[in-house]
């Protein structure tokens, strides 16, 4: 039975072998499994030091580490390290982008652990000539594509520059195409390429968007405004907003204007026979006649209620367009008594006496009288308000007008 049980402790790893299973010595475990822990590496500019640790975990020293796969960017070299770090350091004096290599480590247990790196060297910001700055296609019809508009890129660093990728971007990025790009893939110091691009608006409106040019500058990557209006075959009424909401106004008196702009994306002239406020609201504007192809006109709308509560109303555009009358909601509330301010009241002051004015500036008491205000630093211009009354703001208006809801 003994024999027995001895013959089977032979058997059972990680237990010390008894002299009577044949004299042997105790087993060595395992090393902790060997790793590379930094996950990736930053990018380096041409001549700037760069100095960057790798990190193993794991392992049985003395360790190993080499150069797997690829190549360092120019002038960097790994550090020759028997320790669980290894560093790559240097001083970059050529641009490159996404240089990509393998770092190798083995430790004295045979085990082997690698890790990919792809790290790009840029150039210094600022050389990118970019001409023009900005396009404006103008109008363009929807479903038809406009005439190519060119920009030229020139390299002003004074060395070879990398370009990855050129490319539209933004929300309406879809509109605008790289029709041609002569850009090569590396372009000499001082010289210059061409890329052509067009507008094909696939809606009406105006349409925003950038040219991306990304390369291995250090202020990469390069950006050209686009920009164009989009039209629908004959005259449109486009609102900017299809709602006017007033808030709370005294009967008897008069609002601020609120104004909403008048669009016509259309490639033909919109008539106007007539535009009308209803109910407790007025209008004024400069869109009669007529409005040409692309052109935009303003319309304001003042609230004079006649009643107190809820008042509703519409602003109505009789044209030449589809779908005519065109029109938008109006809303405010009719009261007899002051509104509540909540917001703050504004005092500008004028050498030592303040002036009933709501501008961003110095705060003062809320409304109820209209003076004294304390004084403060000089500061803004605002609209004669009667504090004892009323304390309004206008959206669009300067900001630091008073609130009331």
């Amino acid at each position: 039975m003994i024999a027995r049980l001895l013959a089977v402790t032979c058997w059972l790893p990680g237990i010390l072998a008894l002299s009577s299973c044949g004299g042997g010595t105790p087993s060595t475990p395992p090393a902790p499994t060997l790793a590379i822990a930094t996950t990736d590496l930053p990018n380096g500019m041409t001549g700037t030091s760069y100095s960057q640790t790798i990190q193993a975990t794991g392992g049985k020293a003395p360790f190993t580490w080499t150069l797997a796969a690829g190549a360092l960017p120019h002038n960097l070299s790994l550090s020759s390290s028997t320790s669980d770090s290894v560093t790559i350091s240097g001083t970059p004096d050529a641009g490159a982008l996404a240089v990509a290599f393998t770092i190798q480590v083995r430790d004295s247990s045979s085990q082997v652990a690698s890790r990919p790196y792809s790290v790009s060297i840029l150039l210094p910001a600022g050389g990118v000539g970019l001409s023009p700055a900005s396009f404006d296609f103008g109008n363009e019809v929807i479903g038809n594509t406009s005439n190519t508009l060119t920009e030229t890129l020139t390299n002003t660093t004074g060395a070879q520059i990398a370009i990855a990728n050129v490319f539209t971007d933004g929300t309406n990025a879809a509109e605008f195409q790289v029709v041609d790009n002569n850009c090569p893939a590396r372009l000499a110091a001082g010289s210059s390429c061409n890329i052509s691009l067009a507008f094909a608006p696939t809606q009406s409106g105006p349409h925003d968007a950038v040219l991306a040019i990304a390369d291995d500058t250090a202020d990469s990557p390069h950006l050209v405004s686009l920009g164009g209006i989009g039209l629908t075959a004959g005259p449109n009424v486009t609102f900017s907003d299809a709602t006017l909401p007033f808030g709370t106004e005294l009967v008897g008196t008069t609002s601020p204007a609120r104004y909403v702009t008048l669009n016509n994306y259309g490639n033909a002239t919109l008539n106007i026979a007539s535009i009308k406020a209803d109910a407790d609201f007025t209008e004024t504007d400069d869109c009669v006649p007529s409005l040409a192809p692309g052109a935009t006109c303003t319309v304001n709308v003042r609230f004079a209620p006649s009643s107190s509560g809820n008042i509703s109303g519409q602003l109505s555009v009789s044209d030449n367009a589809a779908s005519t009358p065109q029109t938008v909601s109006l809303s405010g509330t009719g009261s007899t008594n002051t509104p509540t301010l909540t917001g703050s009241c504004f005092a500008v002051c004028q050498g030592t006496k303040p002036s009933n004015q709501c501008p961003a500036g110095q705060p003062s008491k809320t409304p109820g009288n209209a003076s004294p205000y304390p004084c403060g630093p000089i500061g803004g211009t605002g609209v004669p308000v009667d504090f004892s009354t009323r304390c309004v703001i206008t959206p669009g208006r300067p900001a630091g007008f008073c609130v009331t809801q």
